[in-house]
């Protein structure tokens, strides 16, 4: 589940990403959007690549906000985020991709 209060993201430069969103997504849903609508952040924000300037963004029952800095990692091991076009090692398969990652992360076959 993903439940985001009254979050709203600005920007050093000024620009004002999100603003004032609140959202529920439960597990199956499917949510998409026009360009410019914020998405990419939106998704930033769920895996803590940015903090929201205010509100509360809620995945999987945890406050993603008040996780600390050195426990992000361990936080997205819990999370799956496939990126649309980049952060893949060109010469792997999407399977040697995730194989790769697991095997970097020690997880237990």
């Amino acid at each position: 589940m993903i439940k985001l209060e009254n979050v709203t993201k600005v920007y050093k430069t000024g620009v004002r990403a999100v603003n004032n969103m609140n959202v529920n997504i439960g597990p199956g849903e499917f949510v998409y959007g026009p360009t410019g609508a914020g998405k990419s952040t939106f998704i930033k924000l769920l895996y803590r690549e940015e903090k929201a300037s205010s509100g509360k963004v809620i995945v999987a029952g945890e406050d993603v906000s008040k996780i600390k800095n050195r426990k992000v990692p361990y936080f997205r091991r819990n999370i799956g985020i496939v990126f649309q076009n980049f952060r893949l090692l060109p010469k792997k398969t999407v399977f040697e991709n995730i194989a790769f990652t697991l095997e970097v992360t020690d997880t237990p076959r």
